[in-house]
């Protein structure tokens, strides 16, 4: 062998995502120069960066070059012991190689996270919300669930309450919440809360949730029902202050000028000895026609449509949902995803307006569209999510992975 190589330290200890550098030493063992080419090597070869990969030493010299170690803060970066190493290959006997390795002490990192598929739900009392539990990092996740509400106005129960979540997995679980107090409002209210992921001697994850409820009597209906109550005093008032009394008088008046009309025609028989018929008047009396009910709107009942993309790079693709004939669907709520950090550009679109977009650059796992007014979808619309990828997150995938979430209300149209 002609050359030897060698790393200065056995064993290095390093954390995944961050780099370190150690010294390799290379020696002519010939008696003669020698021109040498260093590459990376091994499973890992993509891990380690070489200062020079090409050199050249005089018959019996050393010289020593920097090597740059970087293992990828991925889970499939499994922490423990790992070795890597390097090729020095002479260039006029390639055979002739000599290879240095060292042992690296992969340390583990945490990277859990709490990703909601319905982050806000109406309901009066009950809702069941669905996330993810994922585990991003290089180490076994066994979590906890557990609720947050320091209002004490939401309770219930996590299927499963635990979840084990091997490196790169994602369990899904369920949460049936219900309110506790206030059976009768006014307005709508807002209940947030959290669930929480946790593990001794780790940090907890926690995603955020809501719960819409809305009002048990509206304030239109009070103002409703009082509009009324004020109509039926008004009317018993004028009807006893002023109708009745009118009534009576005008009865009054008839019966007297009947009576005098009687003793008018009994005065004249009793006076001419003959028979006269007399000719009353006939009254008719009038009524008054009452008012039809007046209908009720129904009332929508909570809904949730999901799209997914998979577009490859440098291409875009949709998908379109339609909502059918007989119902109107209200969107109350948006969530885009994008769990595998693609970059390029998604929008959603109404009948081909589009009314949000997004640069998934900036959107980091999820993010969440909150709408106050509801957009209104008539029978026969359609909803078109499109996704422009650029770049894909996961290689391993090959494709850009990303969702829409929409939430909102079924309307039933009267006789569809």
């Amino acid at each position: 062998m002609s050359v030897h190589a060698w790393f200065s330290n056995d064993d290095v200890d390093v954390d995944p995502g961050s780099s370190i550098t150690t010294a390799l030493s290379i020696k002519n063992l010939a008696d003669s120069t020698k021109s040498y080419t260093i590459i990376p090597s091994g499973l890992h070869a993509g891990w380690l960066r070489v200062d020079k990969g090409n050199l050249t030493l005089f018959a019996g010299s050393l010289e020593v070059i920097d090597v740059v170690i970087t293992p990828p803060r991925l889970p499939t970066t499994t922490a423990g012991p790992t070795v890597v190493g390097v090729r020095v290959v002479p260039t006029s006997d390639p055979d002739d190689a000599s290879i240095a390795e060292t042992t690296l002490a992969i340390g583990s990192f945490d990277d859990r996270r709490v990703t909601a598929l319905q982050t806000v739900m109406r309901a009066r009392r009950r809702a069941n919300y669905e996330f993810m539990v994922e585990n991003h990092g290089n180490s076994l996740a066994s979590c906890r669930l557990r609720l947050v509400d320091a209002s004490r106005r939401i309770d219930g129960e996590f299927d499963p309450p635990a979840v084990g979540v091997t490196p790169g997995g994602a369990s899904l679980v369920r949460f049936k919440a219900r309110a506790r107090r206030g059976l009768f409002r006014r307005d709508t209210r807002t209940l947030d809360f959290e669930v929480e992921a946790e593990q001794p001697d780790h940090d907890p994850s926690s995603t955020a949730l809501a719960l819409v409820q809305p009002p048990t009597i509206p304030r239109a209906a009070i103002g409703r029902l009082a509009g009324v109550a004020l109509l039926i005093t008004a009317a018993a008032v004028a009807w006893f202050g002023v109708v009745r009394p009118e009534i009576r008088n005008a009865a009054a008046e008839r019966v007297d000028g009947r009576l005098e009309q009687f003793e008018t025609v009994v005065e004249q028989l009793a006076n001419a000895n003959d028979s006269v018929v007399p000719t009353l008047p006939n009254d008719d009396d009038t009524g008054a026609a009452g008012s039809g009910p007046s209908a009720t709107p129904d009332e929508g009942e909570p809904d949730f449509v999901r799209l997914v993309l998979t577009p490859t790079t440098a291409n875009t693709a949709d998908t379109v949902f339609t909502v059918d004939d007989g119902r109107l669907f209200d969107v109350t709520d948006v969530r885009l995803e994008n769990a595998n950090n693609d970059t390029g550009r998604a929008t959603l679109s109404v009948n081909g307006d589009e009314v949000f977009s997004w640069s998934l650059a900036n959107v980091r796992g999820s993010v969440f569209e909150p709408r106050i007014t509801p957009i209104r979808l008539e029978p026969g619309d359609n909803l078109t999510f499109s996704v422009r990828c650029e770049t894909v997150g996961s290689p391993g995938i090959g494709t850009c992975v990303n969702a829409v979430n929409i939430g909102g209300r079924v309307i039933e149209i009267d006789g569809a």
